[in-house]
């Protein structure tokens, strides 16, 4: 069950002096906890709540909360008046949509510079008698004129199934995150550069540059596909020139990623996954195809996306050393697959040998023994997915994640890695690892050999054959080094195994 967020209190009758207090402390980074909250004494339910990275002025009440505006853009008697605005129209039954998009307009005044009377001008207004009745959704998005919300919905009907599955849930994430803060109900055609600009200073404060970065580019993706297609629906007809495309930046460059994570942390890792399986506010554990996804991940250090998808038609039996199994997956299977890839680049049919070790191991950790796939999901006939490991490794990490329509939802565990002594790592990471290793133990080539690395060989019709054929030829056992991948994997999968046991003994004692 998700626990009840808690915040250090203070009743004071807020002033803006307690607004640069709050700012001083998201500055210098020193709150403690979930945050803390100065309760007003003037306006009943109004509550200045301050986290690590900014500050909202809420209303609180009997049924719940509901966000007012930011601390930097509302001045503390604009949000008494918000209050007790908003509490006015709860009493009158005022759908909450309805009332969001006041409050949208009525900060929206206070961010371009304008004064509470004009605020009150536009927001908060009694209906005329003689103004066109409201629009429903699907009207406004038929005719226009859009607001931002329609704008991202609509972009992600047509683009996500032009993705592939790894990218569509990390790309709605990414354009998902500028509904936050009330931007979602403004309307495209009065989006200026000075409101991208905010909403990308605020994705960076709330996760990291390199997620505002990615923002920034589903955003301009959005707004270019508006422009050219949907323009007069958009509000978008009279942009001669798509100006998000040049003075829309983020200053950042990602850079080479190098951690490496020790075998005792990916170690202590599993042993924590097999014992923590409800995670991220649910009573709804981890499936036993993801848990064994990630132990395969570790044991063979095969990239996530060709793992999660093995076939158990494809693995087979090894005569020559009994009790092993011997993995496959084609060129098309395997990263960088694409027919117009560069034969440099174009990945290559591979084979895996995996040792009665580790098919024990995740056999004792319950990995489906049926099915057509090796780490099948909980979805009948589906697999598990390498988005799904990254996720399943974030609730580990005790991450936010956003939710489909705006908003956050909080994972209220700790931070299980760094409360363990593990440095956060990623699938991919494990790739550096296990050739490290084994370099130390002059095992260099079967490292590189395990995770296909590239290597002169026969062409890639040639090599889909062998695949084709029975693994017991000769020819077949050494175009893939199956003996080679042998030694190493009896290497790597024993060190994994004790330091497993090492770890389970030190977190049970």
């Amino acid at each position: 069950m998700a626990g009840k967020e808690t915040f250090t209190r203070e009743r004071v009758r807020l002033t803006q002096s307690h607004v640069k207090q709050a700012q001083a402390l998201v500055a210098k980074d020193t709150l403690q906890g979930n945050g803390m909250e100065f309760a007003d004494t003037v306006c009943q339910g109004l509550v200045l709540r301050v986290r690590r990275r900014s500050g909202k002025f809420i209303l609180k009440s009997r049924t719940g909360s509901t966000t007012l505006g930011d601390m930097d853009t509302l001045p503390v008697a604009a949000a008494r008046v918000a209050a007790t605005k908003v509490r006015a129209e709860q009493l009158k039954g005022t759908p909450k949509r309805l009332i969001d998009v006041e409050l949208g307009a009525f900060s929206n005044v206070f961010e371009k510079g304008h004064n509470l009377e004009t605020a009150l001008d536009v927001a908060f207004t009694e209906p005329h008698p003689d103004d066109p009745p409201e629009m429903t959704e699907e009207e406004r998005r038929r005719r226009g004129p859009w607001e931002w919300r329609d704008l991202v919905d609509l972009f992600l009907e047509t683009k996500l199934p032009t993705l592939k599955d790894r990218w569509r849930v990390q790309f709605e994430r990414h354009l998902r995150r500028t509904l936050d803060d009330g931007f979602a109900m403004r309307r495209v055609a009065a989006v200026e550069l000075k409101d991208l600009v905010a909403m990308r200073d605020r994705v960076t404060k709330a996760h990291t540059l390199s997620a505002a970065a990615d923002s920034v580019e589903a955003v301009k993706a959005a707004l270019d596909w508006a422009w050219r297609h949907h323009a007069p629906r958009a509000g978008l007809a009279d942009v001669e020139f798509p100006w998000w495309r040049e003075r829309l930046t983020v200053e950042y460059a990602s850079g080479t990623r190098e951690h490496t994570p020790t075998v005792e942390e990916l170690a202590r890792t599993l042993v924590l996954a097999e014992r923590f399986k409800a995670l991220g506010g649910t009573a709804k554990e981890t499936g036993p195809g993801m848990l064994a996804a990630l132990w395969a991940v570790v044991l063979t250090g095969q990239r996530a996306t060709a793992l999660t998808g093995t076939l158990r038609a494809t693995t087979r039996d090894w005569p020559e050393r009994p009790g092993w199994k011997i993995w496959t997956w084609t060129a098309v299977e395997m990263k960088g697959s694409g027919r117009n890839a560069s034969p440099k680049k174009r990945a290559r049919p591979h084979a895996l040998p995996v040792p009665p070790e580790a098919l024990a191991a995740l056999d004792r950790i319950g990995a489906p023994r049926e099915g057509v796939y090796l780490f099948p999901s909980r979805v009948p006939g589906k697999r598990t997915t390498a988005v799904g490991m990254t996720q399943f490794l974030d609730r580990m990490k005790g991450k936010t994640k956003a939710a489909r329509k705006g908003g956050v939802t909080l994972r209220p565990e700790d931070d299980l890695l760094t409360a363990n002594g593990i440095r956060h790592w990623t699938p991919h990471d494990v790739r550096r690892t296990l050739p490290t290793f084994l370099d130390m133990e002059r095992l260099g080539g079967a490292g590189s050999a395990i995770l296909a690395h590239a290597r002169k060989a026969k062409g890639d019709a040639d090599e889909e054959r062998e695949l084709a054929q029975a693994i017991t030829l000769r020819h077949y056992i050494y175009s893939q080094r199956l003996e080679l991948k042998a030694e190493g994997m009896l290497v790597w999968v024993k060190a994994i195994l004790e330091a497993v046991d090492q770890e389970r003994a030190r977190l049970e004692a």
